[in-house]
Protein backbone atom coordinates (compact mmCIF):
# COMPACT_ATOMS: atom_id res chain seq x y z
CA UNK A 1 0.00 0.00 0.00
CA UNK A 2 1.37 3.30 -0.59
CA UNK A 3 0.69 6.72 1.01
CA UNK A 4 1.69 10.31 -0.37
CA UNK A 5 2.35 13.62 1.50
CA UNK A 6 4.01 11.53 4.39
CA UNK A 7 5.52 13.41 7.32
CA UNK A 8 8.61 12.61 8.28
CA UNK A 9 9.37 12.67 12.23
CA UNK A 10 13.28 11.60 12.15
CA UNK A 11 14.51 15.52 11.57
CA UNK A 12 13.16 18.75 12.56
CA UNK A 13 12.33 19.78 9.20
CA UNK A 14 9.09 17.61 9.24
CA UNK A 15 9.32 17.75 5.51
CA UNK A 16 5.53 16.26 4.41
CA UNK A 17 5.96 15.68 0.93
CA UNK A 18 7.00 11.98 1.15
CA UNK A 19 5.51 8.81 -0.99
CA UNK A 20 6.15 5.35 1.57
CA UNK A 21 4.93 2.02 0.34
CA UNK A 22 4.44 -0.35 3.12
CA UNK A 23 4.50 -3.89 2.78
CA UNK A 24 2.74 -5.63 6.23
CA UNK A 25 5.01 -4.67 8.52
CA UNK A 26 8.07 -3.54 6.06
CA UNK A 27 8.06 0.44 5.23
CA UNK A 28 10.24 1.69 2.56
CA UNK A 29 10.63 4.95 0.75
CA UNK A 30 9.51 5.65 -2.63
CA UNK A 31 12.16 7.56 -4.62
CA UNK A 32 14.19 8.16 -1.14
CA UNK A 33 15.18 11.82 -1.92
CA UNK A 34 18.14 10.73 0.78
CA UNK A 35 19.86 7.77 2.27
CA UNK A 36 19.26 9.22 5.92
CA UNK A 37 15.44 9.54 5.24
CA UNK A 38 15.75 6.67 3.61
CA UNK A 39 17.05 4.59 6.42
CA UNK A 40 15.15 6.21 8.67
CA UNK A 41 11.92 4.64 8.02
CA UNK A 42 13.69 1.14 7.27
CA UNK A 43 14.81 0.83 10.73
CA UNK A 44 10.94 0.52 12.00
CA UNK A 45 10.37 -2.19 9.54
CA UNK A 46 9.46 -5.39 11.35
CA UNK A 47 9.44 -9.20 9.84
CA UNK A 48 6.17 -10.81 9.47
CA UNK A 49 4.03 -11.37 12.51
CA UNK A 50 6.83 -10.05 14.87
CA UNK A 51 5.90 -7.77 17.92
CA UNK A 52 8.24 -7.55 20.78
CA UNK A 53 7.54 -8.42 24.22
CA UNK A 54 7.12 -6.28 27.37
CA UNK A 55 9.95 -7.22 29.48
CA UNK A 56 10.59 -7.25 33.35
CA UNK A 57 13.86 -8.03 34.41
CA UNK A 58 14.57 -8.98 30.92
CA UNK A 59 12.13 -11.57 31.05
CA UNK A 60 8.50 -11.75 28.65
CA UNK A 61 5.76 -10.49 30.91
CA UNK A 62 2.27 -9.18 29.51
CA UNK A 63 1.78 -5.81 28.85
CA UNK A 64 -0.51 -5.59 32.35
CA UNK A 65 2.16 -7.45 34.10
CA UNK A 66 4.49 -4.96 33.12
CA UNK A 67 2.63 -1.46 33.38
CA UNK A 68 1.64 -3.11 37.10
CA UNK A 69 5.30 -3.20 37.93
CA UNK A 70 6.20 0.30 36.13
CA UNK A 71 3.64 1.71 38.52
CA UNK A 72 4.71 -0.12 41.43
CA UNK A 73 8.53 1.45 40.60
CA UNK A 74 7.33 4.98 40.21
CA UNK A 75 4.54 5.08 42.96
CA UNK A 76 7.34 4.18 45.71
CA UNK A 77 9.76 6.34 44.28
CA UNK A 78 10.97 9.41 46.35
CA UNK A 79 12.25 11.53 43.23
CA UNK A 80 11.24 10.01 40.21
CA UNK A 81 12.34 11.44 36.32
CA UNK A 82 10.44 10.98 33.16
CA UNK A 83 13.19 11.77 30.40
CA UNK A 84 14.06 10.86 26.79
CA UNK A 85 10.46 12.10 25.67
CA UNK A 86 11.44 11.68 22.27
CA UNK A 87 7.45 11.17 21.22
CA UNK A 88 5.47 13.41 19.79
CA UNK A 89 2.74 15.69 21.10
CA UNK A 90 0.32 13.38 22.78
CA UNK A 91 3.01 11.34 24.45
CA UNK A 92 4.40 14.81 25.77
CA UNK A 93 1.57 15.56 27.50
CA UNK A 94 0.38 12.47 29.26
CA UNK A 95 3.89 12.62 30.71
CA UNK A 96 3.88 15.83 32.07
CA UNK A 97 0.50 14.61 33.95
CA UNK A 98 2.32 11.60 35.04
CA UNK A 99 4.88 13.58 36.32
CA UNK A 100 3.07 16.35 38.27
CA UNK A 101 0.81 13.05 40.01
CA UNK A 102 4.35 11.50 40.70
CA UNK A 103 5.70 15.10 42.31
CA UNK A 104 8.54 14.05 39.99
CA UNK A 105 10.94 15.58 37.68
CA UNK A 106 10.53 15.70 34.00
CA UNK A 107 13.42 16.80 31.01
CA UNK A 108 14.26 16.00 28.08
CA UNK A 109 17.98 13.61 26.98
CA UNK A 110 18.85 16.99 25.03
CA UNK A 111 17.57 19.43 27.61
CA UNK A 112 20.86 20.43 28.29
CA UNK A 113 21.95 21.31 24.87
CA UNK A 114 18.50 22.53 24.18
CA UNK A 115 18.78 25.13 27.21
CA UNK A 116 22.45 26.83 26.11
CA UNK A 117 20.38 29.11 22.74
CA UNK A 118 17.77 29.08 25.64
CA UNK A 119 19.91 31.16 28.21
CA UNK A 120 20.84 33.18 25.23
CA UNK A 121 17.46 34.50 24.43
CA UNK A 122 17.07 35.21 28.01
CA UNK A 123 20.11 37.53 28.39
CA UNK A 124 20.08 39.48 25.28
CA UNK A 125 17.33 38.89 22.56
CA UNK A 126 17.29 37.25 19.13
CA UNK A 127 16.07 37.82 16.09
CA UNK A 128 14.71 34.51 14.73
CA UNK A 129 13.34 33.46 11.03
CA UNK A 130 11.47 30.59 9.72
CA UNK A 131 11.94 28.07 7.02
CA UNK A 132 9.13 29.68 4.76
CA UNK A 133 10.68 32.96 5.43
CA UNK A 134 14.14 31.67 4.24
CA UNK A 135 12.98 29.80 1.45
CA UNK A 136 11.12 32.78 -0.26
CA UNK A 137 13.18 35.83 1.27
CA UNK A 138 16.62 34.99 1.67
CA UNK A 139 18.94 35.97 -1.41
CA UNK A 140 21.96 35.45 1.33
CA UNK A 141 22.49 32.46 3.50
CA UNK A 142 25.75 31.53 5.83
CA UNK A 143 25.49 27.99 7.22
CA UNK A 144 28.28 27.50 10.08
CA UNK A 145 29.14 23.85 10.08
CA UNK A 146 29.40 21.40 6.73
CA UNK A 147 27.53 18.66 9.19
CA UNK A 148 24.44 21.08 9.39
CA UNK A 149 23.08 19.40 5.90
CA UNK A 150 23.47 15.85 7.07
CA UNK A 151 22.05 16.50 10.13
CA UNK A 152 19.20 18.12 8.14
CA UNK A 153 19.24 16.14 5.04
CA UNK A 154 17.01 18.03 3.04
CA UNK A 155 17.47 21.19 3.76
CA UNK A 156 19.34 22.62 0.53
CA UNK A 157 16.54 21.09 -1.17
CA UNK A 158 13.58 22.07 0.67
CA UNK A 159 14.68 25.30 1.72
CA UNK A 160 17.49 26.60 0.21
CA UNK A 161 17.26 25.75 -3.60
CA UNK A 162 13.93 24.69 -4.20
CA UNK A 163 12.55 24.01 -7.88
CA UNK A 164 9.65 26.55 -6.69
CA UNK A 165 9.25 29.36 -4.56
CA UNK A 166 7.64 33.09 -3.88
CA UNK A 167 11.03 34.71 -4.38
CA UNK A 168 12.28 36.98 -7.03
CA UNK A 169 15.14 36.17 -9.06
CA UNK A 170 17.91 36.79 -6.46
CA UNK A 171 15.78 34.52 -3.65
CA UNK A 172 15.62 31.40 -6.52
CA UNK A 173 19.33 31.53 -7.09
CA UNK A 174 20.50 32.61 -3.39
CA UNK A 175 24.28 33.03 -2.38
CA UNK A 176 25.10 30.03 -0.06
CA UNK A 177 27.68 29.67 1.96
CA UNK A 178 28.49 26.56 4.16
CA UNK A 179 32.12 27.37 6.50
CA UNK A 180 34.56 24.70 8.70
CA UNK A 181 37.46 23.99 9.89
CA UNK A 182 40.04 22.58 7.40
CA UNK A 183 40.82 19.27 7.83
CA UNK A 184 44.53 19.06 6.68
CA UNK A 185 45.80 22.64 7.54
CA UNK A 186 44.93 24.84 4.50
CA UNK A 187 42.71 27.21 3.91
CA UNK A 188 40.56 26.86 0.37
CA UNK A 189 36.73 27.85 -0.96
CA UNK A 190 35.15 25.38 -3.17
CA UNK A 191 32.55 26.48 -5.65
CA UNK A 192 29.53 24.30 -6.36
CA UNK A 193 27.03 25.40 -8.31
CA UNK A 194 25.25 28.09 -6.00
CA UNK A 195 27.21 27.00 -2.75
CA UNK A 196 30.42 28.29 -1.73
CA UNK A 197 32.54 25.85 0.86
CA UNK A 198 34.59 28.04 3.17
CA UNK A 199 37.76 25.93 4.43
CA UNK A 200 39.56 27.84 7.16
CA UNK A 201 42.75 27.04 8.61
CA UNK A 202 41.37 27.49 12.56
CA UNK A 203 41.44 24.85 15.06
CA UNK A 204 37.59 24.82 15.93
CA UNK A 205 34.21 25.81 14.22
CA UNK A 206 33.91 28.31 17.51
CA UNK A 207 37.23 29.99 16.06
CA UNK A 208 36.28 30.70 13.20
CA UNK A 209 32.67 32.27 14.37
CA UNK A 210 34.61 34.40 16.99
CA UNK A 211 36.94 35.93 14.57
CA UNK A 212 34.20 36.80 12.00
CA UNK A 213 33.01 38.43 14.81
CA UNK A 214 35.93 40.44 15.76
CA UNK A 215 36.11 41.33 11.79
CA UNK A 216 32.06 42.49 11.83
CA UNK A 217 32.87 44.55 14.70
CA UNK A 218 35.61 46.62 13.07
CA UNK A 219 34.79 46.33 10.01
CA UNK A 220 38.53 45.49 8.85
CA UNK A 221 41.33 42.75 9.29
CA UNK A 222 44.18 43.83 11.88
CA UNK A 223 45.97 40.90 10.69
CA UNK A 224 46.48 39.99 6.69
CA UNK A 225 46.08 36.25 7.09
CA UNK A 226 44.36 34.75 4.60
CA UNK A 227 41.68 32.85 6.63
CA UNK A 228 40.94 36.84 7.73
CA UNK A 229 40.67 38.21 4.13
CA UNK A 230 38.35 35.66 3.58
CA UNK A 231 36.05 36.35 6.30
CA UNK A 232 36.00 39.95 5.12
CA UNK A 233 34.91 38.80 2.01
CA UNK A 234 31.91 37.16 3.26
CA UNK A 235 31.66 40.20 5.12
CA UNK A 236 31.03 42.19 2.33
CA UNK A 237 28.89 39.96 0.54
CA UNK A 238 26.83 39.86 3.39
CA UNK A 239 26.35 44.04 3.13
CA UNK A 240 25.37 44.11 -0.34
CA UNK A 241 22.65 41.03 0.08
CA UNK A 242 18.95 42.30 1.22
CA UNK A 243 18.13 39.14 3.47
CA UNK A 244 21.20 36.69 4.79
CA UNK A 245 20.15 33.99 7.12
CA UNK A 246 22.95 32.45 9.72
CA UNK A 247 22.08 28.95 10.18
CA UNK A 248 24.00 26.43 12.63
CA UNK A 249 22.72 24.01 15.11
CA UNK A 250 24.56 23.81 18.54
CA UNK A 251 25.29 20.02 17.85
CA UNK A 252 28.19 21.34 15.96
CA UNK A 253 30.03 23.31 18.82
CA UNK A 254 31.70 21.86 21.90
CA UNK A 255 29.28 21.67 24.17
CA UNK A 256 31.86 23.58 27.09
CA UNK A 257 31.13 26.33 24.73
CA UNK A 258 27.87 26.81 23.09
CA UNK A 259 26.33 29.46 24.86
CA UNK A 260 29.42 31.52 24.38
CA UNK A 261 29.51 30.78 20.72
CA UNK A 262 25.36 31.51 20.33
CA UNK A 263 25.67 34.68 21.95
CA UNK A 264 28.36 35.78 19.29
CA UNK A 265 26.66 35.07 16.23
CA UNK A 266 23.37 36.73 18.44
CA UNK A 267 25.87 39.80 18.60
CA UNK A 268 26.89 39.40 15.15
CA UNK A 269 23.26 39.37 13.49
CA UNK A 270 21.85 42.43 16.27
CA UNK A 271 25.38 44.23 14.85
CA UNK A 272 24.77 43.48 11.11
CA UNK A 273 20.76 44.32 11.81
CA UNK A 274 21.91 48.17 12.07
CA UNK A 275 22.11 48.00 8.77
CA UNK A 276 20.33 45.23 6.82
CA UNK A 277 18.48 42.41 7.14
CA UNK A 278 19.80 39.85 8.81
CA UNK A 279 18.52 36.76 10.90
CA UNK A 280 19.16 33.81 12.55
CA UNK A 281 17.72 30.00 12.00
CA UNK A 282 18.80 27.98 14.65
CA UNK A 283 17.87 23.81 13.47
CA UNK A 284 17.26 21.65 16.46
CA UNK A 285 14.60 19.33 16.73
CA UNK A 286 15.72 15.84 15.35
CA UNK A 287 14.95 14.31 18.99
CA UNK A 288 11.38 15.56 19.34
CA UNK A 289 13.23 18.58 21.53
CA UNK A 290 10.87 21.24 20.01
CA UNK A 291 7.91 19.30 20.21
CA UNK A 292 8.55 18.17 24.17
CA UNK A 293 9.78 22.14 24.81
CA UNK A 294 6.58 23.45 23.44
CA UNK A 295 3.92 21.00 25.18
CA UNK A 296 5.71 21.77 28.27
CA UNK A 297 5.63 25.07 28.03
CA UNK A 298 1.87 25.07 26.71
CA UNK A 299 1.39 22.98 29.90
CA UNK A 300 2.42 24.41 32.79
CA UNK A 301 3.64 27.72 31.75
CA UNK A 302 7.70 27.25 31.71
CA UNK A 303 10.08 25.05 29.58
CA UNK A 304 12.03 21.89 30.41
CA UNK A 305 13.03 21.04 32.83
CA UNK A 306 10.05 20.76 35.28
CA UNK A 307 9.87 19.80 38.78
CA UNK A 308 6.53 19.71 40.60
CA UNK A 309 8.81 18.13 43.78
CA UNK A 310 6.84 21.33 45.77
CA UNK A 311 3.14 20.71 44.20
CA UNK A 312 3.64 23.30 41.54
CA UNK A 313 5.94 24.07 38.08
CA UNK A 314 9.09 24.98 38.90
CA UNK A 315 12.05 25.34 35.93
CA UNK A 316 15.23 25.24 37.38
CA UNK A 317 18.02 24.22 34.69
CA UNK A 318 20.93 23.66 37.20
CA UNK A 319 19.08 21.55 39.69
CA UNK A 320 16.55 19.95 37.41
CA UNK A 321 18.79 19.02 34.61
CA UNK A 322 17.66 15.20 34.02
CA UNK A 323 21.24 13.79 32.77
CA UNK A 324 22.98 15.31 35.52
CA UNK A 325 20.28 13.87 38.36
CA UNK A 326 21.03 10.37 36.06
CA UNK A 327 24.74 11.18 36.36
CA UNK A 328 24.80 11.78 39.78
CA UNK A 329 21.92 8.97 40.86
CA UNK A 330 19.50 11.95 42.16
CA UNK A 331 16.61 10.49 41.21
CA UNK A 332 15.92 6.86 42.36
CA UNK A 333 13.38 5.79 39.61
CA UNK A 334 13.76 6.60 35.46
CA UNK A 335 11.05 6.75 33.54
CA UNK A 336 12.60 6.53 29.69
CA UNK A 337 10.52 7.37 26.51
CA UNK A 338 11.94 7.05 22.99
CA UNK A 339 9.55 6.37 20.41
CA UNK A 340 11.27 7.01 16.79
CA UNK A 341 14.64 5.37 16.26
CA UNK A 342 16.12 2.42 18.38
CA UNK A 343 19.60 3.73 19.07
CA UNK A 344 17.82 6.26 21.45
CA UNK A 345 18.12 4.23 24.66
CA UNK A 346 18.63 5.17 27.86
CA UNK A 347 22.16 5.69 29.72
CA UNK A 348 22.87 2.59 31.24
CA UNK A 349 22.41 2.83 34.97
CA UNK A 350 22.42 1.25 38.52
CA UNK A 351 19.04 3.40 39.11
CA UNK A 352 15.36 1.27 38.48
CA UNK A 353 14.63 2.04 34.83
CA UNK A 354 11.95 1.54 33.02
CA UNK A 355 11.50 2.35 29.52
CA UNK A 356 8.24 2.95 26.79
CA UNK A 357 10.81 2.42 23.66
CA UNK A 358 10.81 1.97 19.71
CA UNK A 359 10.14 -2.18 19.52
CA UNK A 360 13.75 -2.71 18.23
CA UNK A 361 15.59 -0.79 21.03
CA UNK A 362 18.41 -2.19 22.86
CA UNK A 363 18.01 -1.83 26.37
CA UNK A 364 18.13 -5.63 28.45
CA UNK A 365 19.08 -4.25 30.97
CA UNK A 366 15.92 -2.32 32.01
CA UNK A 367 13.78 -3.19 35.18
CA UNK A 368 10.80 -3.00 32.77
CA UNK A 369 10.51 -2.87 28.95
CA UNK A 370 7.00 -1.71 27.18
CA UNK A 371 7.47 -2.16 23.35
CA UNK A 372 5.29 1.01 21.64
CA UNK A 373 4.44 2.15 18.20
CA UNK A 374 6.20 4.72 16.03
CA UNK A 375 4.42 7.67 15.87
CA UNK A 376 4.00 9.17 12.02
CA UNK A 377 4.11 4.48 11.03
CA UNK A 378 2.48 2.60 13.76
CA UNK A 379 -0.12 5.42 14.31
CA UNK A 380 -1.23 9.16 14.19
CA UNK A 381 0.26 12.11 16.21
CA UNK A 382 1.43 15.71 16.03
CA UNK A 383 5.26 16.85 15.84
CA UNK A 384 6.67 20.82 16.37
CA UNK A 385 8.50 21.98 13.23
CA UNK A 386 12.29 23.48 13.77
CA UNK A 387 11.45 26.85 13.20
CA UNK A 388 9.02 26.45 16.19
CA UNK A 389 5.62 27.82 13.82
CA UNK A 390 4.14 24.72 12.60
CA UNK A 391 2.83 21.42 14.37
CA UNK A 392 2.55 18.82 11.65
CA UNK A 393 0.37 15.90 11.88
CA UNK A 394 2.05 12.38 11.44
CA UNK A 395 -0.05 9.47 9.79
CA UNK A 396 -0.32 5.97 10.17
CA UNK A 397 0.74 3.59 7.82
CA UNK A 398 0.20 0.31 8.98
CA UNK A 399 -1.43 -2.22 11.45
CA UNK A 400 1.42 -3.17 13.95
CA UNK A 401 -1.17 -3.95 16.94
CA UNK A 402 2.11 -2.24 18.96
CA UNK A 403 0.47 0.23 21.66
CA UNK A 404 0.88 3.95 21.68
CA UNK A 405 3.29 5.63 23.80
CA UNK A 406 0.97 7.84 25.03
CA UNK A 407 -1.66 5.66 25.91
CA UNK A 408 0.90 3.42 27.93
CA UNK A 409 1.47 6.08 30.28
CA UNK A 410 -2.09 6.84 30.52
CA UNK A 411 -2.64 3.30 32.01
CA UNK A 412 0.40 3.80 34.42
CA UNK A 413 -1.10 7.41 35.49
CA UNK A 414 -4.28 5.70 36.64
CA UNK A 415 -2.42 2.56 38.02
CA UNK A 416 -0.69 4.96 40.63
Amino acid sequence: MQFQSVTCPHCGLLCDDLSVEVSELTVQLNNPLDPTCKHAFEEASLAKGYRPNPLIAGKPASEEQALEKAAELLKTAQLPLISGLIADVQTCREALALAEKLGGVIDHANGASMRKSTSVMQRIGEVKTTLSEVRNRADCVVIFGKNVTDKFPRLLQRVLSPEKSLGNESTKSKKIFIIDISQDGVTRCEQKENITYMFLNYPLLESIIYRFQEIITKEKISNHDIESEELLKLFKIISSSQYTTFIWTTSEFKSESVEHTVQALTEIIKLLMKKIRCVALSLSGSKAEVTANHVATWQTGVSLPVSFTQGVPIHDPVIYDGTKMIHNQETDCLLWISTYNPNDAPPATDIPTIVLGHPKIQCEYADVYLPVGVPGIDHRGLACRTDSVATLPLQKLRDSKLSTASKLVKNIYKLI
